[in-house]
């Protein structure tokens, strides 16, 4: 059973509360340097770090059970 979930179903609130953090996405970067293949982001939410990673130039796959946070996602991509 899925519990605690309310904080997800506003996009906007998600990336206004989390949008800081920014110390995995730099870690992440850094990884992704010395690994060739797709990408995989289990719960990748508003694309917080799956865009940066795009943008990098590595191929991702976005995966989150959201819907509101993957059309949040596509939008900012």
């Amino acid at each position: 059973m899925l519990t605690n979930l309310e904080e997800y179903n506003n996009p906007l609130l998600y990336d206004d509360e989390n949008e800081q953090y920014t110390e995995d996405v730099s870690f992440l970067l850094t990884e992704a340097a010395h690994k060739s293949g797709i990408i995989l982001d289990l719960a990748c939410g508003t694309g917080r770090a799956t865009i940066p990673l795009a943008q990098a130039g590595h191929s991702l796959i976005g995966v989150d059970i959201h819907p509101p946070m993957l059309q949040e996602a596509q939008k900012k991509a």
